[in-house]
């Protein structure tokens, strides 16, 4: 039996879907459904009633708690055995995404060792998804992230502590035409015809943030998906070359904005503000995570490190 089938079988337990759980998993769908067989295989009874909508038999019921528990105990068990012989050499581990990686990482570590001096420090990226999973599986120390449904659902606040470290924008963007206005401009009250829209890949953890915030609007925006890409960067060269209008967030496109490649497309009421926040597993007490994670805890209820 493998470990990475009980969290298979968990986010199955979570989506009933055996599609989205694959894909969830970063697994394609036929080699998702082998490894749940093998699991009931190696359990010896059936776990899951294959129909629509897939629901869990009595044994499944029980397994998912043992499961459950399992990944629990086994995470909090390695993550105290890490933890035994400190090495105040080894890096701060952080699961992140491309665009905090590049855009906001370099700064806030440079403030960061004005404070705590010099620390190493080892980045991961990846889709959000995958990089709230090494969290919980205590692959990582800390989970760097935009704050979004996404993880609202999959960061457990029972298991992990929360710092907010900065407030960010989605914008809405577009290319200026001759005049220097917006080539694609978005009103919430109303708009005269459908607007070419650059929209984010389900795995970027944003497109909760958009989705949300445009479903709580009066009226519905008339916005036809014609790009869809799961890199920000990526939207922004679009959108400069006048392909149709984009919600990117203000440190993508700042330098953009200033140099008048991309002009902002709609009023103040679709702007939309996030959080930048910061995560760790409770479990997870290691000497050099825990003086890092109480400094910034302290320098945060300051207001030091706000920006």
């Amino acid at each position: 039996m493998q470990l990475e089938w009980l969290e298979d079988f968990i986010e199955l337990a979570r989506t009933r879907s055996l599609s989205r759980a694959a894909e969830n998993r970063y697994v394609t769908h036929p080699a998702f459904g082998r490894r749940i067989k093998a699991l009931e295989d190696w359990v010896g009874v059936p776990l899951i009633e294959r129909k629509q909508p897939l629901a869990l038999t009595p044994a499944g019921l029980l397994f998912l708690d043992a499961a459950s528990q399992s990944i629990a105990l086994l995470g909090a068990a390695r993550a105290q055995f890490q933890g035994l012989g400190i090495n105040r050499d080894a890096p701060l581990r952080i699961a992140t995404g491309r665009t905090l990686a590049t855009a906001f990482f370099p700064d806030w570590y440079a403030s960061l060792k004005e404070t705590f001096g010099h620390f190493p420090v080892s980045i991961v990226t990846s889709g959000s998804q995958e990089a709230i999973t090494r969290l919980s599986a205590g692959d990582v120390d800390v989970l760097l992230i935009f704050s979004s449904p996404l993880t609202q659902i999959l960061v457990d606040p029972e298991r992990c502590d929360t710092l907010v470290l900065a407030r960010e924008e989605l914008l809405p963007v577009s290319a200026p035409n001759e005049k220097g206005e917006p080539q694609f401009r978005i009103d919430a009250e109303s708009s005269a015809s459908t607007i070419p829209w650059l929209a984010f890949s389900p795995t970027l953890a944003l497109r909760g943030v958009l989705a949300q915030h445009l479903a709580r609007l009066p009226q519905r925006l008339a916005l036809r998906m014609t790009y869809q890409a799961d890199s920000y960067d990526a939207i922004e060269r679009m959108a400069q070359r006048g392909n149709g209008l984009a919600w990117l967030p203000r440190m993508v496109v700042k330098d953009s904005l200033a140099s008048g490649e991309l002009v902002i497309a709609g009023g103040p009421e679709l702007i939309i503000g996030f959080d930048i926040s910061l995560h760790r597993l409770r479990s997870n007490q290691s000497e050099p995570l825990m003086s890092i994670w109480n400094g910034l805890s302290s320098l945060h209820q300051d207001g030091a490190l706000a920006k």
